[in-house]
């Protein structure tokens, strides 16, 4: 697993060099501005807690690999909470009729967002335990690229306007631990694990297109913080 876990690296340092993540790290904007995509996120992280609960785990499996990632869905399946909470902060909550909801949610807008956890389904749906774990260590991966960035955003936020963010702030980015397991010596016991090179060569793979989704959904993320931005400006 150890060559894989190197291969997430790759594929994090490459994110963390995407240019949503430059726009996160743009001083020169408002934090509020900064955290303008949030609304597109919502199919990712309300997607995200069932992707959790309905396809990665599988309680029936006496598996041990298996068994590690149930014990991570259980952690990981409830952070939506956070997030509308975080919402309502932003002042982001709007009024909204609910055939104007359905349609932004599952409108062009927000159609990466959604292809994010379709894709991650069909990824893992038909795999073993094995190759599954490489999805999840390249979703937790990519996860702490962008809320090492989101919590910087949050506390500039909260230095100005003494609000407090938690989906986006410390209180989450403090459960992203970037591994599978939250212990300190994670990445040695995961690099332990044995694979075969035509297994090493399938779960790297994975790694790629689980990436993938993720640089796509940043891009319509960007583009959703751009529009806002400019519909601020328009405003004023």
């Amino acid at each position: 697993m150890r060559r894989v876990l190197q291969h997430i690296e790759l594929r994090k340092a490459e994110l963390a060099r995407s240019p949503f993540i430059a726009f996160l790290e743009d001083a020169s904007l408002e934090p509020r501005q900064r955290l303008g995509f949030a609304p597109g996120l919502a199919p990712f992280v309300m997607g995200f807690a069932d992707l959790n609960t309905y396809v990665l785990r599988d309680e029936a499996s006496e598996e041990p690999i298996q068994r590690l990632i149930n014990t991570h869905t259980r952690e990981d399946d409830h952070h939506w909470g956070m997030f509308l909470r975080d919402l309502r902060t932003l002042e982001l909550n709007a009024p909204m009729d609910f055939t104007g909801a359905l349609e932004r949610l599952w409108g062009e807008h927000c159609k990466r967002a959604r292809q994010l956890i379709y894709g991650l389904v069909a990824l893992v749906s038909a795999e073993r335990p094995v190759m599954r774990l490489a999805v999840v260590e390249s979703i937790e991966a990519a996860g702490s690229v962008g809320f090492s960035r989101f919590s910087q955003v949050a506390r500039e936020l909260e230095a100005r306007t003494g609000k407090r963010l938690v989906y986006f702030g410390e209180t989450h980015a403090g459960l992203e631990s970037g591994h599978v397991m939250g212990s300190g010596d994670a990445e040695a016991v995961l690099a332990a694990i044995e694979l075969t090179p035509e297994q090493v060569e399938r779960a790297c793979g994975l790694v790629d297109r689980t990436f993938a989704l993720f640089h796509a959904m940043g891009d319509e993320l960007l583009a959703h913080a751009r529009r806002s931005l400019e519909d601020k400006r328009t405003a004023a």
